[in-house]
């Protein structure tokens, strides 16, 4: 299994970390890479990462999803974990030779929902 380490820069955000995904990818296998975020406010999506709007107006999206509301959870941060039960904390993508095998438009995305900080991202090929 690799890690790598991610880094965010605001409360909400969505980082492109299909490079470090594929980077982390050894030889030329073939199989299934499972991308997993060990923490219980953060989470990992597939989504167009061609264009910055899309993952701009996805954090509004999950912002107006999740009202804010009283929770007995006292950090002040359960609206975070809310989110990351909902968008998810793993992705599966097939790998052929190596390489990632995502749609056209499609990139592999780290959720912060509760930034900034640093994170781990866990990805195993088998």
């Amino acid at each position: 299994m690799n890690q790598i380490e991610v880094r965010t820069a605001s409360h909400r955000q969505m980082v492109d970390i299909t490079r470090q995904v594929a980077d982390a990818i050894d030889g030329d296998v073939n199989g299934i890479c499972h991308v997993y975020v060990p923490h219980t406010t953060a989470a990992v999506v597939i989504n167009e990462h061609a264009d910055p709007d899309v993952a701009r107006d996805l954090i509004a999206a999950y912002d107006e999803m999740i009202p804010k509301i009283r929770f007995a959870h006292a950090e002040g941060n359960s609206d975070a974990h809310l989110m990351s039960t909902v968008l998810g904390g793993s992705v599966t993508v097939p790998v052929e030779n190596g390489r990632l095998r995502l749609g056209t438009w499609q990139g592999i995305f780290f959720v912060e929902l509760d930034g900034p900080r640093t994170r781990k991202v866990w990805i195993s090929v088998h």
